[in-house]
């Protein structure tokens, strides 16, 4: 179902409703960095086992350019292409082909220059992904609840 931008923290809360506080607080701080420094973006929020915001410039999931996990005690932000990141600071954790992700342990985090640097550069090679194949949409967000 596709919600407003202004409706988007309130489905987000709910969502994360049975995680502690300062989980919530720091999805909520990943999500405002992210969105800060990518503008206009389609976002897409999964729940699962862990409730994902993924952000892409066209709406299209495999498009997707950052995305934020956040776990029962904890909260991921991911990199869809992250090992074709300039990571000089060494940031970046995991083994898969192509995604990497950061541990955030705290709000803090997000003000980490080497992390500021690493979501501006996932943005630019989202939007030249996305102008590369001539896809550059509106901004939607969509919520796929899980059935219960």
């Amino acid at each position: 179902m596709a919600e407003s931008k202004n409706a988007t923290e309130v489905v987000l809360r709910d969502l994360l409703r049975d995680r502690k506080d300062d989980v919530v607080k720091i999805a909520l701080a990943a999500r405002k960095s992210v969105l800060k420094i990518a503008g206009k973006c389609s976002e897409i929020i999964y729940e699962t086992y862990c409730i994902s915001n993924a952000f892409t410039f066209t709406g299209k999931q495999g498009q997707g350019f950052i995305h934020i996990a956040t776990y029962a005690g904890h909260v991921n932000l991911g990199f869809d292409r992250g090992t074709e990141l300039d990571d000089p600071d060494e940031k970046l954790a995991g083994t898969g082909k192509l995604i990497r992700h950061i541990r955030l342990n705290s709000v803090a985090d997000l003000r980490d220059e080497s992390v500021i640097h690493l979501i501006e550069q996932a943005v630019a090679l989202g939007r030249t992904m996305a102008e590369a194949k001539g896809e550059l949409d509106e901004a939607i967000v969509v919520v796929k609840r899980s059935k219960k």
